[in-house]
């Protein structure tokens, strides 16, 4: 991972908006592709890296409101609403982004660099394959919940192709993505004989600074993440794949500083739509985390108000019995279940507010923990300023690649060791959420002490047991997946855990007394016949009606993609 603090004049421009010059040059692409020559081919991969992390309308809806609460990570102020996951609007963000600000940008990279004089070209070697490898993970982040997309025939319309594409298959273009992996693994390690624009003027890279042999990791992480999709559908190419990335070890992520990860300026992820506020902690995660002691819990949730002076003024109000202490426990969780959350005994316990007089002031009484707004906005004002550390948003980080080798192993894709890599995942990821939690100054943090992962490692529910290999490995990568839930719901998807009975328990959501259906993908809208694209729309769509389980229609989120067997 590349700590930078983003210092760059021009690259915090950059990080928000375009200048005016730049945005005439782009009205002007859309007018005629010659402009493209006005365009630098190395401010593309800056605007695509924007792009991809500046997701604030996802993080309003697809993060914080849905797949959050339905995997039990977060509630609403209140706890859930009954019938909850029934609400799918404005879900999801990301595939209108993919062809207008990532991957259109990323192709336009390559076809800048094709109208450079040809003793200019070689200088772009290793950046057409950084833009590819880019590229092929939003494709795969598209495709993850969307199942077949556009993407061979996409983004050509302006050269020349089609304006109609056709839609690649899930299966096709999981494949395809993994070929160009290849190749571009293949072409950064190869040295070339001029330097690369990457590394002399890395600001343009915000992940690695054009270096090469980080790339080729990041690369190979991705490809291990295909494998994990491929294992129900193409089991012997999941152990292709896994067999082919894992056999050169020097191509691999070995730290946390080799994860792919954007890190930008406090206030990157400033604004109404990243702020996280009211958002409660799921009692199921914190509570397992409070058992076990986890020393991430501080960083991903905040304590209540719930102190022994507010106690004891409560106790003095006859608002709560003599004798009542805090017991220590500062992190409590929202009941994730509707029917729990609307109990009237849990309301008055746990939601209902409470103003009490403390040392002459009021104070309000909050028993119920939040998650870390400062996790997610570093910029958050608790009350105590606008805070000032960094923002992190991962791509694929280390401790994501020791939990995926661990699945792997414990599915029999590999003969690596399941808990060799259990445990390295563990560790990296408590590291890793150590150092964002210093970075961002997250407040009410306390930084990790030697042997506290050590004895956490030791806990009977994380101890690994050979017996619930797939359950410990699935439950530490949800915990890990915190701020990258889509891969959490994603573990969920593969996996079946966490569900009701596994070490970590996320109990069945009821609503009125019937288990809630939770959402496995995207809603797609409806077809037109006056769609210029309809007859290639019309075909993809017949395609995944025909998988098993695809749902009743296109608009069920019930319903699963190809890999989701």
């Amino acid at each position: 991972m590349k700590w930078s603090n983003k210092t760059i004049l021009g690259l915090l421009v950059a990080g928000f908006v375009t200048t005016s010059c730049e945005k005439q040059d782009f009205v002007e692409i859309n007018k005629d592709p010659d402009a493209l020559s006005t365009v630098p081919p190395e401010n593309q991969l800056l605007n695509a890296t924007i792009s991809l992390h500046s997701q604030d309308f996802e993080a309003f809806y697809d993060t914080y409101r849905r797949i959050m609460p339905w995997m039990q990570y977060n509630t609403g102020t209140n706890g859930n609403e009954l019938g909850f996951t029934s609400n799918v609007d404005n879900f999801s963000q990301r595939y209108g982004r993919f062809y207008n600000g990532i991957g259109n940008v990323l192709y336009d990279l390559e076809k800048l660099v094709d109208r450079l004089p040809e003793s200019e070209r070689p200088k772009y070697v290793h950046m057409v394959r950084m833009a590819r490898v880019l590229r092929s993970y939003y494709a795969f982040y598209v495709s993850d919940i969307y199942g077949s997309i556009p993407y061979s025939d996409a983004f050509q319309a302006r050269y020349g192709g089609t304006l109609t594409p056709k839609y690649d298959t899930q299966q096709e273009l999981f494949n395809k993505l993994d070929t160009d992996l290849k190749e571009a693994v293949t072409t950064l390690k190869t040295p070339q004989t001029v330097v690369q624009i990457n590394t002399s003027a890395p600001a343009y890279d915000q992940y690695y600074g054009g270096n090469a042999a980080k790339w080729v990791k990041a690369a190979n992480a991705l490809r291990l993440k295909i494998a994990t999709r491929l294992v129900k559908r193409d089991a012997a190419k999941a152990r292709s794949i896994a067999q082919e990335v894992l056999a050169t070890p020097a191509d691999l992520m070995t730290s946390n500083a080799d994860g792919w990860v954007f890190v930008g300026r406090f206030d990157f992820t400033s604004g109404g739509n990243w702020n996280p506020d009211g958002f409660r902690a799921g009692k199921p995660l914190v509570d397992f985390m409070w058992n076990t002691k986890d020393p991430r819990l501080d960083a991903f949730f905040t304590p209540n108000r719930y102190t022994q002076a507010n106690i004891n003024a409560l106790i003095a109000a006859k608002q709560l019995p003599a004798g009542t202490t805090e017991n220590a426990r500062r992190y409590v969780g929202s009941f994730t279940s509707p029917d729990e959350a609307q109990n009237a005994t849990n309301r008055r316990a746990f939601y209902t507010p409470r103003t009490i007089t403390v040392n002459g002031q009021q104070v309000s009484v909050d028993t119920l923990s939040n998650i870390q707004p400062r996790l997610f906005q570093p910029a958050f004002n608790s009350g105590n300023g606008v805070g000032d550390g960094n923002s992190y948003l991962p791509v694929i980080t280390y401790a994501d690649f020791c939990l995926m080798r661990a699945e792997l192993a414990a599915l029999t894709i590999t003969s690596e060791s399941a808990k060799d890599w259990y445990e390295a995942g563990i560790t990296a990821s408590i590291q890793w959420f150590d150092e964002v939690a210093k970075g961002s100054k997250i407040e009410n943090y306390t930084p990790l002490a030697a042997g506290e992962i050590a004895a956490y490692l030791a806990k009977p529910e994380v101890a690994f047991n050979p017996a619930k290999a797939l359950e410990q490995i699935a439950s530490q990568a949800y915990i890990n997946y915190f701020n990258k839930v889509n891969e959490g719901w994603a573990v969920w998807k593969r996996t079946g855990f966490p569900n009701a009975t596994s070490v970590l328990a996320l109990p069945n959501m009821r609503s009125n007394g019937a288990v809630l259906s939770l959402p496995r993908r995207a809603p797609l809208g409806l077809i037109n016949t006056s769609d210029p694209n309809y007859t290639n729309k019309k075909g993809a769509y017949d395609a995944m009606a025909a998988i098993t389980g695809w749902g009743r229609d296109p608009q069920d989120a019930t319903g699963r993609v190809w890999w989701d067997q």
